[in-house]
């Protein structure tokens, strides 16, 4: 206790101005005020944040806050450059001029907070709330306060408004998940080993302020996090930073107490004490210890981290949500499943544009010729009225807009809609069949395929892949040479234009050779010339082909439904059948696409493909590699029976949307 009192009268004495050169030139001091803070919560953990104010506050101003892992502001230490969290600072400079105060806070665990955490527990939530209550009892906010912020950004709205804090009026979550589980770590059961192993590397760099000076992602440079506490009263934030004396790339390694640039001794270290906590947190790479989304990790199950039960205090708390998603993100089912489910009890909104999970531009914006800048003018603007609507109560008309805008792929058109799924599509099933076709009428057989484990659905000089955040593909991804590795079905050439906008269902009839197995399908565009462009996926572990109630998505099981209905296949330990292909038995597997928006031409085919791999993005089927190895001695390598007939009718349907 007498610790965390004199930490508490240190903070009151020696909070960060920013008194140095490179923060003024982030935000002019003739317009801006940039302040660093201590923000206490309730276990005695200290949340640090950086306020920016107009120069000249008068009264009170409603807020926008930001709430993250990744380092609200970081810096160079050797020369004093800084670097606002994205290099927004521009975004944020407009928000000040447009009537707002922005507050960016780290996460217990990360930056320059004290404290350490499990990567996304339900304890972030309640820290969520407690700094909102904190920044509504100020004298600078009028007690109104609005979220905004994409990934882990958006997952945090989630999880701070499923705690309900009184201040908290709206938020805008982007390309952020629904279901942790099936939608970010576990898709269909089977694990996305790139993605874990990627941020457990990245939190376990940036978690502890390492220093590479010469690390090249121009707008997340491995540098450690703007301290708050200036211990030295210098007016120099960036010498509170210890020496790193081995060159490791971190301090924490070169013994205690820290050394300093400036040769002084400081009484607290606090920087230092706030980093050195951080080792204990549980990263990203501990969720790859577990197979189902019951087990647990330092007491919590992936249900709890995500969606848990906040749809349901979310729909009863009635808060205004805008989500904004990408059709080739990860999470594109995600944020639909966001904005069905809380649109009958919540004023909501959804955008979805052609990108990765990224805000805006990549390959597909350049292939589509989408001006990125009139769309990144158009975005700010729009998600200022929506702020303005619900924070500062202007009568702008916001909530009379058609709440769903999205751009058709291939179409070459951003659209507005009245409803998700569109109530005038046609579900259209296309039968697979003999000789590789796929048909709108059954036909009798079946088809044979020896998986291909080397199969890596991954695309461009990059070999980048929607599935592993900050690695996606540099170009559009062509699937025309992968597809040699698949087996496929595919139409003949379309007569006419067919757009296909929704959640494509496959309905898939399958044996094998093996207990288990796992299934990639891809929807692909073939033109002319026999090229294939990938349109959308979905992915199952057959062990887990039994059907659930889609209510078990939530951590109690009960409360709002979980819309668009889609299936849903439980997860859980005990939905779990590791022998489902034990004695030739035909499977049933029904598995969900992710939702597309994308024109099929006249001329061009419409295809199915599908693999029993994508790796090393995703791991092996362990039944079948238990290295993780295609090439392994180990390795099972099955061959695959798709039946299609009267009785097995394999088949994808497809939400067409009619002409006009």
């Amino acid at each position: 206790m007498k610790r965390k009192i004199v930490i508490a009268l240190l903070i009151l004495l020696f909070i960060g101005t920013a008194a140095y050169a490179q923060i003024t030139k982030d935000f002019p001091l003739d317009k801006y005020k940039v302040t660093q803070q201590y923000i206490p919560m309730s276990d005695g953990i200290y949340i640090a944040a950086t306020i920016i104010f107009p120069a000249q506050l008068k009264g009170s101003r409603p807020v926008i806050f930001q709430y993250l892992p990744y380092r609200r502001y970081i810096i160079n230490p050797e020369t004093g450059e800084t670097q606002f969290f994205l290099s927004q600072q521009d975004r944020v400079k407009k928000y000040i001029d447009n009537g707002y105060i922005f507050v960016i806070a780290d996460m217990r665990g990360s930056g320059a907070s004290s404290g350490n955490r499990l990567a996304m527990s339900p304890q972030l939530g309640q820290d969520g709330k407690e700094i909102i209550d904190w920044i509504a009892s100020q004298a600078w906010c009028d007690g109104n306060v609005g979220m905004t912020g994409g990934s882990y950004v958006g997952w945090s709205q989630f999880a701070t408004a499923g705690h309900r804090p009184k201040a908290l009026k709206c938020i805008m979550p982007e390309i952020i998940a629904f279901d942790l589980y099936n939608d970010a770590f576990f898709m269909g059961g089977i694990q996305n080993k790139g993605t874990l192993d990627n941020l457990s590397e990245l939190f376990g760099s940036i978690d502890v302020n390492s220093f590479i000076p010469d690390s090249a992602i121009p707008d997340a440079k491995i540098w450690p996090t703007l301290p708050v506490v200036d211990e030295d009263r210098d007016g120099n934030l960036a010498d509170e930073i210890p020496v790193d004396v081995n060159q490791s790339g971190n301090f924490l390694d070169d013994g205690y107490p820290p050394q300093y640039r400036d040769g002084k001794v400081r009484k607290n270290n606090v920087y230092y004490q706030a980093t050195a906590a951080h080792k204990a947190n549980l990263t990203m790479g501990e969720w790859g210890k577990v197979k189902f989304r019951d087990d647990k990790v330092a007491g919590t199950s992936m249900a709890e981290k995500g969606p848990n039960d906040w749809p349901t205090i979310i729909a009863e708390s009635k808060i205004p949500v805008y989500v904004v998603g990408g059709w080739f993100d990860l999470f594109t089912r995600g944020s639909f499943q966001w904005y069905d489910t809380l649109k009958t009890t919540n004023p909501c909104k959804i955008l979805m544009h052609p990108s990765f999970h990224a805000e805006s531009g990549g390959p597909y914006w350049d292939y589509f010729k989408i001006n990125v800048k009139e769309y990144d003018d158009w975005r700010f603007n729009e998600g200022l009225r929506f702020f303005d609507r619900y924070l500062k109560e202007e009568e702008n008309d916001f909530e009379n807009d058609p709440p769903i805008r999205f751009y058709v792929m291939n179409g070459d058109e951003w659209r507005e809609e009245k409803e998700w799924p569109l109530a005038r599509q046609k579900l259209t099933d296309y039968y697979f069949g003999a000789d590789n076709a796929l048909a709108t009428h059954l036909s009798e057989g079946f088809s044979k395929y020896k998986v291909d484990l080397t199969h890596s659905a991954t695309y461009g000089s990059n070999k980048g892949t929607r599935w592993i955040p900050g690695e996606n593909p540099s170009v559009i991804m062509d699937r025309t040479e992968k597809d040699l590795q698949c087996f496929t079905y595919t139409t003949a050439p379309l007569e006419k234009d067919a757009e296909v906008t929704g959640h494509p269902i496959i309905t898939l009839y399958v044996s094998s050779t093996a207990d288990d197995g796992d299934f990639y399908i891809y929807l692909e565009d073939v033109d002319e010339k026999g090229e294939a462009l990938y349109v959308t996926e979905g992915t199952l572990r057959a062990g887990f082909a039994a059907l659930k109630s889609n209510e078990g998505i939530l951590l109690s099981g009960k409360g709002v439904d979980v819309l668009p209905n889609l299936p849903w296949h439980g997860f859980k330990k005990s939905d779990y059948k590791d022998t489902v292909f034990a004695g030739g038995k035909v499977v049933k597997l029904v598995i969900d696409m992710l939702p597309t928006a994308w024109v099929f031409k006249a001329g061009h085919k419409i295809r199915i493909s599908i693999a029993g791999a994508d790796w090393p993005t995703f791991e092996l089927n362990p039944k079948l590699s238990p290295k993780n190895d295609p090439k392994a001695a180990d390795t099972i390598v099955p061959t695959v029976t798709i039946y299609h007939n009267a009785k097995y009718p394999s088949h994808i349907e497809l939400p067409v949307i009619p002409e006009g």
